[in-house]
């Protein structure tokens, strides 16, 4: 008897990120099982909505047992396995810079994807360690590049190609974009995106739209 397999939809999948966070926060705090209200309380999604989206988890994980709710790791587990997530996932980021700096000081996602392991900047001022994070000289990268890394920040403005051309050559698969320059990078190579002009672009459009709705 085949497996019937279903297609998770975009939607969501932007929101198993919501829930992992949220549930690895409450389980740093000992809470090992929860109702799909009180994680509704927390992410501000509705309990209907949560439910449904656990249905696309592996049956074993998604059901929930009355009286006791769902069990808070089985859930971590398969959440992290869908998105491919792991709560070590070494993360560099390349560019410390006043952007850079920001997102190193930030550094909040500890319950979602992982730790920046390193930075790498060209400026031998910045050489050291900042936010708690060693930062390192960008000539030195494929000498200090971290085993099993796959996933890159860049926050640089010059010479991007070159520095993405040694990312990839490293095994870099995955790379967060703030440099607002075009690059180009092999097939299974994935580039996120990061513009806030384009977001308040996005958010003019649907503010519009609404405005135009209510009419």
């Amino acid at each position: 008897m085949s497996e019937k397999k279903q297609r998770i939809s975009r939607a969501t999948m932007s929101r198993f990120p919501i829930y992992l966070k949220a549930l690895r926060t409450m389980g740093q705090s000992g809470k090992e099982s929860f109702l799909s209200s009180e994680l509704a309380e927390v992410t501000h999604i509705q309990d209907t909505t949560i439910r449904r989206d656990f249905g696309f988890l592996p049956q074993e994980n998604s059901l929930g047992k009355r009286g006791y709710g769902y069990d808070t790791q089985l859930i971590i587990d398969a959440l992290s396995n869908v998105l491919g997530l792991g709560l070590d996932e070494p993360i560099i980021l390349v560019g410390v810079g006043n952007l850079g700096s920001a997102i190193l000081k930030y550094n909040r996602w500890k319950y979602t994807v992982g730790k920046i392991v390193y930075a790498y900047d060209r400026d031998q001022n910045m050489i050291g360690e900042r936010f708690g994070v060693e930062i390192k000289d960008i000539n030195d990268l494929e000498e200090t590049f971290p085993k099993d890394c796959k996933i890159a920040i860049l926050c640089v403005s010059d010479d991007v190609q070159s520095i993405v051309d040694r990312l990839v050559a490293l095994g870099i698969k995955g790379i967060v974009d703030f440099t607002h320059n075009h690059f180009i990078v092999p097939e299974g190579v994935e580039v996120q995106n990061v513009d806030v002009v384009v977001a308040i672009q996005e958010l003019e459009l649907k503010m519009k739209a609404k405005a135009s709705e209510e009419e």
